[in-house]
């Protein structure tokens, strides 16, 4: 795994909410079972406590959905959002909030990014956040590997980022879709390791002694 150095390292958690991470959440009631999504949750709040052990920058992304979006209804296509039993993360919603375990670690240190798009890039202050930190390379989080996390990663390659994704800090809403992101985002976009490697870098220095 390559090293990660702290100074220009920073830590990106991609839509941990309830939407995605909750049963009650808008694809929970559309028939998807979030559980491995929930599953996850853990280890990316130790990851983000780690992280800020280390003095490396948490950067959340909390994705919101327009009930009325004249973009998305250009599409002749149908849009993701209406394959949902309603338009997931409205702005103001219990839905679009972050999950309790990982709304409770958000402090007035971290970084929150709205986006409206799968890529936490995509009209968004992420890049130039990332250049004012000195940030890279990218360790990445969240939900869900097939979508924002794929979409995601690719962008921060092609900006020029190193990114590590945590295997175990990822879901998908389909393990087969999960599978297939992470094997071709391993080969051509980053690394994909165990968090297990992140937090033997990262392990207090008393512990790695």
């Amino acid at each position: 795994m390559v090293e990660l150095i702290p100074s220009e390292t920073a830590l990106l958690i991609v839509d941990a909410q309830n939407a995605f991470c909750h049963p009650d959440g808008t694809l929970g009631r559309s028939g998807v079972d979030v559980a491995p999504l929930a599953a996850v949750v853990p280890g990316i709040a130790r990851l983000v406590r780690l992280c800020e052990a280390h003095g490396i920058p948490t950067i959340y992304t909390l994705h919101t959905n327009h009930l009325v979006d004249e973009g998305r209804n250009r599409h002749r296509i149908a849009p993701h959002t209406a394959k949902r039993a309603t338009v997931a993360c409205q702005p103001g919603s219990w839905d679009a909030e972050f999950v309790d375990e990982l709304g409770a670690l958000v402090t007035p240190s971290s970084h929150v990014i709205e986006k409206h798009r799968w890529s936490a890039f995509y009209g968004t202050r992420l890049d130039p956040l990332l250049n004012i930190l000195g940030t890279r390379l990218l360790i990445v989080c969240g939900t869900t590997t097939n979508a924002c996390i794929d979409s995601t990663v690719r962008d921060a390659y092609m900006r020029d980022y190193d990114v590590v994704v945590p295997r175990d800090c990822v879901a998908g809403v389909r393990q087969d879709w999960h599978d297939a992101a992470l094997g071709v985002l391993a080969h051509y976009a980053g690394e994909v390791v165990a968090l297990s490697e992140v937090a033997a870098q990262l392990a207090p220095e008393g512990a790695r002694a």
